[in-house]
């Protein structure tokens, strides 16, 4: 039995899957009240409403089951989604992910395990970061992030691209200031390093094919996540130009911080070398 879909207002990508899904389960639900009617003469009284819709709830349907469980990873997958697009969109988050970025895989594709990391990553590594900023640092960074985009958004006009913003000196300035500050709470590595893993596994959504759904978040991936996501600084750090100039912005603490940080993911681990990132 068919049921009618009339248009209503704009729901977004969640709700609309939602939507979706609540049809279905209803049509099943007028399918099996129609059976039980045909069955009772084409009548049913409140009573044999009652008792369908309870048999309905009891039995044990294989393709109900199936059913639950495929919505509940389709609505798995638009939350992702969901957040991705919202990271894309925000300049800081957007800046935060670009170092690493090259070994994510495109949009929709599967990781490539041993490789890369997954897309799925990015919620916890985002929650980790305002967790280790604090909501007035987090609000700070956003803002500079922003207010860069706007200043260079104005001067480009209708050429703006982001590779504008990412190429621009001050980007790399703050990106180095969130990685000085958050180098700081590595002072105990092994700690931290379960804790970051912890957050991060715990916010990925469930895979969308085989391969995504074994891949994990462990510490190969831990160490490959840092390398890529410090590359950057580190190569500035290991020059004595650059060393002079962390020096001079952060201090002479920061920057010894910051060679234990990179002396501690030197330590041998089951990681893939970052070739693919470029310097």
């Amino acid at each position: 039995m068919g049921m009618m879909d009339y248009d209503g207002p704009e729901l977004g990508p969640g709700p609309t899957r939602l939507k979706s899904l609540a049809q279905i389960l209803l049509e099943r639900v007028a399918d099996h009240l129609c059976d039980a009617a045909a069955n009772s003469g084409g009548k049913l009284d409140p009573a044999g409403i009652q008792a369908s819709l309870d048999e309905f709830h009891r039995r044990s349907d294989p393709d109900i089951t199936d059913f639950y469980r495929t919505g509940w990873n389709e609505c798995l997958a638009v939350i992702d989604e969901v957040r991705r697009e919202s990271s894309r969109r925000m300049p800081f988050e957007r800046l935060m992910v670009k170092s690493f970025a090259p070994l994510l895989p495109s949009a929709h594709q599967p990781v490539e395990p041993g490789q890369g990391l997954s897309r799925r990553v990015l919620p916890g590594f985002l929650s980790s970061l305002q967790q280790m900023l604090g909501p007035v640092l987090l609000e700070q960074y956003q803002n500079r992030c922003r207010e860069l985009v706007r200043i260079i958004q104005t001067a480009r006009g209708n050429d703006f691209e982001w590779e504008d913003v990412y190429t621009d000196p001050t980007s790399q300035v703050i990106v180095n200031d969130v990685l000085v500050h958050i180098s700081k709470h590595f002072a105990d590595f092994d700690r931290r390093q379960t804790w970051l893993i912890g957050v991060i596994a715990g916010e990925m959504s469930l895979g969308e094919d085989a391969v995504e759904r074994d891949w994990c978040f462990r510490e190969a991936e831990f160490h490959m996540l840092m390398t890529a996501l410090f590359k950057p600084l580190r190569g500035q750090i290991e020059t004595g130009e650059g060393q002079q100039r962390i020096k001079d912005r952060y201090g002479t603490v920061a920057s010894e911080t910051l060679t234990e940080l990179f002396a501690e993911l030197d330590r041998p681990h089951n990681v893939t070398t970052l070739k693919r990132i470029a310097p």
